[in-house]
């Protein structure tokens, strides 16, 4: 069974990223989450996945379990105290450093690191290409369950990072009143987007709020290498969109999820002024008499 090392003192992460080697190199000094999470039609069990190969002393952190469960929308955040207790229970303290991986490259993963800062937690990032990076580079890999010590932890929720369907209605609201409103990018695939083929969800439209922009997750992503896009990059990718850089911007999806990987890309730049859409799509589409756009 794999044993870390005590608690170990780290300054803040400089970046949202990780990369397989920094991991590999402090693998005793860090708590690692494995995030994986898939939609049904991917046909892939991530429970499954981690029982028979992980990283070793990876710890399970499985984002339906995580998620408020009074509601029918899909992984929002969960209640204050039920994330500090489930955290607790993975023996995660405050102190600890984070590095959350996930099975396809940079995924679900992102959407933890996003929750984890919401409630607060500082030293945490993404490993860059998740576990194929890692399985790639011939790292080693393990089926045994972590060792966990008894913790306590204590979130502290930041709203500024939060923005719930009242604020997405207002902005719309104020934008066909020609005022001045906060930029959507939305991380579907641009067929959703565009109203062009069903939501993977029965029962929702397709489409997408007045006034935001296209940018699907995948666009972010390095489809040789799987790993996030440089900084350079990034930023082309958005002026390409016309993004201001200097106003605020509200990160979308279909649930929250995909959102959070342009969440990381905005973050690798450096923007500080960026917020998630929790509810997303999902939440938007189903709100009744909302106005929504095809292509």
């Amino acid at each position: 069974m794999f044993v870390r090392s005590a608690r170990y003192a780290f300054s803040t992460f400089p970046s949202p990223l990780v990369s397989v080697q920094y991991l590999k190199q402090n693998l005793n000094k860090v708590k690692v989450l494995d995030c994986s999470w898939y939609l049904p039609q991917m046909n892939r069990n991530a429970e499954l996945e981690y029982k028979k190969s992980h990283i070793p002393g990876a710890i399970r952190f499985d984002i339906d379990a995580n998620s408020l469960q009074e509601t029918s929308l899909p992984h929002m955040l969960p209640k204050k105290e039920d994330f500090e207790r489930s955290v607790s229970d993975m023996g995660i303290s405050n102190n600890d450093q984070i590095v959350v991986y996930d099975g396809m490259n940079i995924f679900s993963s992102a959407r933890v690191y996003w929750q984890f800062k919401y409630f607060g937690h500082k030293d945490i990032a993404v490993l860059d290409g998740g576990f194929p990076a890692w399985v790639r580079e011939n790292c080693a890999v393990s089926d045994a369950p972590p060792l966990i010590k008894e913790a306590k932890y204590k979130a502290t929720p930041q709203p500024h990072m939060l923005r719930e369907l009242d604020f997405i209605l207002k902005n719309i609201e104020n934008q066909n009143k020609g005022k001045r409103g906060d930029q959507v990018l939305d991380a579907r695939p641009a067929p959703r987007f565009n109203g062009e083929v069903p939501e993977p969800r029965a029962g929702l439209s397709s489409g997408h709020m007045p006034y935001s922009n296209s940018l699907p997750f995948s666009q972010l992503i390095d489809q040789q290498t799987g790993l996030m896009k440089t900084a350079e990059e990034i930023k082309e990718i958005l002026n390409s969109l016309n993004v201001d850089l200097n106003k605020n911007i509200v990160c979308s999806c279909g649930s929250g999820v995909t959102a959070a990987v342009i969440y990381v890309a905005l973050e690798r730049i450096g923007l500080k002024n960026i917020s998630l859409y929790d509810g997303s799509w999902s939440e938007y589409a189903s709100t009744k008499d909302v106005e929504i756009k095809k292509k």
